[in-house]
């Protein structure tokens, strides 16, 4: 179906931040076993769809409202269930007027339809904009019929939102009635490119889409870090540390019109990485090693503004305690996708590795791999989410297992040379805690599928214990998608063939931006890899550059095309 701009000129809105009520895992520290957040309930009430002898569900009448044009941001929804799923908008006239619209909260309807023109009703509701959280909605629609999909639309005053399209998952010990299609990529820098891909994902026949992280980039104009800038977008402040300020660049990325459609098509499953705070950040330190109250205010603000703007099934954080953004969501019984944050309990990147100049290239962050590395305590996860992960997985009745993971585990070796030479800001830089989590959750009849981003790059790859010694058993077949907008450095490009000499595991590697499709079945995942003609290019191409399939009960690719 094709999901165009025209399509979604009317409607938006949610709810009050304290009506997100979600089970989330414990933070206490405890070595316990904890829950997910995206559960899904006991036994889900299922509405059936209304037919032409059934009266009209009423719609209620929108709230007051006497200002402007208040849906400058579009509409989103997220974090599907069996019987629910989140819908969001935040209520704002201008991407260049990111404060609250009010000194007060706001209130405003959400519809929910089986059809687009909202006369088959499933519910209208009355719900809070809150001023303390930018007046941002995260309604869940709840009580819905399973495998179904639904369009809704918020209004306030005279005013309707652009209407977006969602739907509610299989239920537990369901396969559903189709093959599960999902898309999956990452890395939108505003000043590397547009926005095409996402214009064509809007297109696609999808039932999610799975982001992996940098949704923002935190850098001020023309300073894009090792990235070029396609000189016709620049961000709209110098680099961003307050709560206004992420909230104006938020804004600013959400008012380009592709990004928009792409989020009103169908639900979005979401995780961060470091750009949404800081570049390479770990844990509370900043990405030079630097702890203390700065940081930890700035974290806070980029955290409070990230939940402010996207659609997750997760409470609001709170001042001084850990945001438990990791969740797991499934398919039925098909597919558990366990949506993972490492970033926020992750140690320092290991620094006792000797650094490792590359040819024509000077230091890039390249150390020898080191004890620290080896190290299982330094943890890119922590250990209350590693627990997590471990016992979720280990409790998964889903044919097929997926980790929504930032970095790449399959691993890189980057230069010749006796001992490794790797990326500390990827799982190599946590080598240790790397081979007893896929000793733990992996094997090569387990089903582990590995989702990750943020090398604006892509893999189809082989996933060990050891990701340098090929005699041991394959653990875990990862996909590595490219960036949306967030270029491969040139420079870098001449060492593909090298790097992939050095790197078996890694069967396929391809610099270009585009993004990922997956399509799962009982039997196979077959993943593809879409690549764009040019992407500074807004209405550029898109093409299918490879296809990539994975047999049930066999880890590794076992077809490329």
């Amino acid at each position: 179906m094709e999901f165009s701009r025209r399509r979604l000129i009317i409607g938006t809105v949610g709810v009050a931040a304290a009506g997100c009520t979600t089970s989330t895992p414990d933070v206490s520290g405890s070595s316990a076993a904890t829950t997910e957040v995206a559960e899904t309930a006991t036994e889900p009430a299922v509405v059936e769809p209304t037919t032409t002898t059934e009266p009209a569900r009423l719609l209620v009448d929108a709230p007051p409202y006497s200002g402007s044009f208040p849906f400058a941001l579009g509409v989103a929804s997220g974090d599907p269930a069996a019987d629910s799923v989140v819908l969001w908008t935040r209520l704002i006239s201008s991407h260049e007027q990111a404060t609250p619209l009010t000194e007060g909260d706001l209130e405003v309807a959400v519809d929910v339809s089986f059809d687009d023109g909202f006369e088959d009703l499933v519910t209208s509701s009355i719900h809070v904009a809150p001023r303390e959280f930018g007046h941002s909605v995260h309604a869940i629609a709840e009580s819905l019929p399973s495998d179904t999909w639904f369009y809704y639309r918020f209004r306030i005053g005279e005013h309707t939102s652009p209407v977006g399209r969602t739907r509610t998952t299989p239920e537990p010990g369901s396969l559903g009635t189709a093959a599960l299609r999902f898309g999956f990529s990452s890395c939108q820098n505003w000043e590397s490119g547009e926005y095409g891909a996402h214009r064509h994902l809007a297109g696609e026949d999808l039932d999610l889409f799975v982001w992996l992280g940098d949704y923002i980039y935190e850098y001020g104009p023309g300073n894009a870090g090792d990235l070029p800038s396609v000189g016709q977008r620049q961000h709209n402040s110098s680099e961003v540390f307050t709560l206004d300020e992420y909230r104006g660049r938020y804004a600013l990325y959400k008012s380009d019109p592709a990004l928009q459609d792409h989020h009103g098509a169908h639900p979005w499953i979401v995780t961060w990485d470091d750009h949404e705070v800081d570049n390479n950040h770990a844990g509370t330190a900043t990405e030079d090693g630097q702890a203390g109250e700065p940081f930890a205010a700035r974290r806070a603000a980029a955290y409070q503004a990230w939940w402010e703007h996207m659609p997750v099934r997760v409470p609001p954080p709170q001042p001084q305690s850990d945001f438990v953004i990791y969740r797991s969501v499934e398919w039925g019984d098909l597919v558990a996708l366990h949506m993972l944050d490492g970033r926020q309990f992750r140690s320092p990147q290991p620094t006792d590795g000797e650094a490792v100049s590359l040819p024509g290239l000077g230091n890039i962050g390249v150390r020898q791999l080191s004890d620290d590395a080896r190290n299982p305590e330094n943890s890119m996860l922590g250990q209350v989410q590693r627990e997590w992960l471990e016992s979720t997985v280990d409790a998964s009745t889903a044919i097929w297992n997926a980790l929504g993971n930032q970095v790449y585990m399959h691993g890189l070796n980057a230069f010749v040379g006796e001992v490794a030479s790797i990326n500390t800001d990827s799982w190599d830089g946590y080598f240790g805690e790397r081979q007893e989590l896929l000793e733990s959750i992996g094997g090569p009849d387990r089903n582990l599928i590995v989702l990750s981003g943020d090398f604006h790059s892509s893999t189809a790859a082989e996933v060990r214990s050891d990701p340098f010694d090929l005699s041991g058993p394959i653990m875990a077949t990862e996909f590595m998608a490219p960036a949306i907008s967030s270029t491969f450095p040139e420079q870098l490009r001449a060492f593909a063939p090298l790097v992939l000499g050095l790197n078996p595991q890694i069967r396929n590697f391809s610099p270009d931006n585009g993004y990922m499709t997956c399509e799962v079945t009982e039997a196979t995942w077959t993943t593809r890899l879409h690549t764009l003609n040019d992407v500074t290019d807004a209405a550029t191409a898109v093409s299918v550059a490879m296809e990539f399939t994975v047999m049930a009960g066999q880890a590794g690719v076992a077809t490329i095309n």
